[in-house]
């Protein structure tokens, strides 16, 4: 199962390309965003319009989840900002590697729902998502390092679309650039969104907290790359191949 999971996000991957946030505005939705917090001074990914961690400290015991909500939501206050842990005498208590940007995978930056046995048009739209704002933290345990990655999006009803409820696929990769990328790590969810009556653009959050993969070296590191995006192919469970037909004895 985890090789036939490895293999679509190979797949998925190919011929990616940094999407621009220009993807995003064709459903007059708000900017891309992405903010490192904590664990590492990596600035934010080069592919969303950045906004610089706060100065002023949140509770230590706020969980990623709790922050980063309060980020969406406008409260940039309450993120911590980025900060090595020392130990006795000013030394770092771990290593340290920079946070790898969140980029959207190009293609995969917008989803759209059609109307079911409706010829692909505008008319038949139900439902249009995109991103608005990603972001991440990295933490150091030993010989493993832990990514926790949240993203924001919206859901735009369309002109064949109304109140119901909309099956989000969202998949997320870790993956080594270079001459020959290779896939590190990679989960895909669908989870159901619900559309109220009368609601014709619904936000939604996702966190996915349990990316964890060994501790790369600094220069290694620089090539990790964090891809999300809309996987409907994935989520779509693959037709069973026919059997062979066996010729008949006479």
């Amino acid at each position: 199962m985890k090789q036939v999971e490895t293999w679509h996000a190979v797949s998925w991957l190919r011929g990616w390309r940094i999407a621009a946030c220009g993807l995003a505005a064709a459903t007059a939705l708000a900017g891309c965003a992405s903010l490192g917090l904590g664990g590492g001074d990596s600035a934010p990914a080069p592919s969303a319009e950045s906004a610089p961690p706060s100065s002023q400290p949140a509770s230590s015991n706020a969980s990623f989840t709790t922050r980063v909500k309060s980020f969406f939501a406008g409260d940039s206050g309450t993120l911590v900002a980025s900060s090595k842990p020392a130990a006795a005498g000013g030394a770092p208590a771990a290593p340290q590697i920079d946070c790898p940007p969140v980029q959207y995978r190009l293609g995969a930056a917008t989803l759209s729902v059609n109307a079911p046995g409706v010829e692909n048009s505008a008319l038949s739209l139900r439902y249009q998502g995109s991103f608005t704002q990603t972001a991440r933290e990295c933490i150091v345990r030993g010989s493993e390092v832990t990514i926790k990655v949240g993203v924001q999006g919206r859901i735009v009803v369309g002109p064949a679309g109304g109140p119901g409820t909309v099956q989000i696929p969202l998949r997320y990769a870790l993956v080594r650039e270079g001459l020959e990328p290779k896939v590190l790590w990679t989960k895909l969810f669908v989870f159901p969104l619900v559309i109220p009556e009368g609601n014709l653009n619904v936000p939604f959050i996702h966190i996915e907290e349990d990316m964890t993969v060994p501790l790369p070296s600094a220069a290694e590191a620089d090539a990790y790359v964090i891809y999300i995006g809309f996987d409907a192919d994935g989520a779509t469970p693959a037709k069973p191949a026919p059997k062979p037909r066996t010729a008949r004895s006479k």
